[in-house]
């Protein structure tokens, strides 16, 4: 149980990590930072939600988290400016979490594909997303998404089995199919 917390843990913290990175510039051999360019917002977004509009524990209504087999009591995990909220199974073996991450456009994924073990492009609710892991997902029990909900905010869907026969990465787009129609539209 502890080492399930532990991989969650560090799922959340290479989310803020991979954040963190996405915009710093290099500097020049001179030493000064070139200008900042816009990072190409990566694929249409037809229909812009905004996750952070709302409270990271409320991107899941209490409904769909029973219908998905998750006590409807969530728990928010982080105070940062990506807001993180938790939901655990009944039995307490399985976890969600989804993170709503501004300032981050699906291009900060596709342009990096080669750094996953697990990569696939995907469309969730209408919305352009990925399958990102630096590991296998069904032998690790975990498993990311990272879905664009508009322009520049990624809304990240972290799944963690106990039990390893089970497909984390289904689970973790069922999740974001149950969450984003339900977000308000983005203004």
């Amino acid at each position: 149980m502890l080492k399930r917390g532990a991989v969650l843990g560090a799922s959340l913290a290479m989310t803020a990590l991979l954040a963190a990175c996405g915009s710093q510039a290099t500097p020049t051999p001179s030493g000064e930072k070139p200008p900042q360019t816009t990072q190409a917002s990566g694929p249409k977004i037809s229909d812009p939600k905004d996750a952070a509009a709302v409270p990271p524990c409320d991107i899941l209504p209490p409904d769909a988290a029973t219908s998905l087999g998750l006590n409807p009591e969530s728990k928010k995990l982080s105070e940062s400016e990506s807001q993180s909220c938790g939901w655990r199974s009944f039995d307490e073996r399985d976890r969600l979490s989804f993170t709503a991450i501004p300032n981050r456009s699906l291009s900060s994924y596709l342009n990096n594909r080669s750094q996953f073990v697990d990569f696939e492009e995907l469309t969730i609710a209408g919305h352009p997303a990925v399958r990102a892991n630096r590991n296998d997902p069904q032998k690790l029990g975990s498993c990311s998404i990272f879905l664009a909900t508009k322009d520049g905010q990624i809304l990240s869907s972290i799944v963690s089995f106990f039990d390893k026969t089970k497909d984390p990465c289904g689970f973790a787009q069922h999740a974001l199919e149950a969450a984003v129609p339900k977000l308000p539209a983005a203004k």
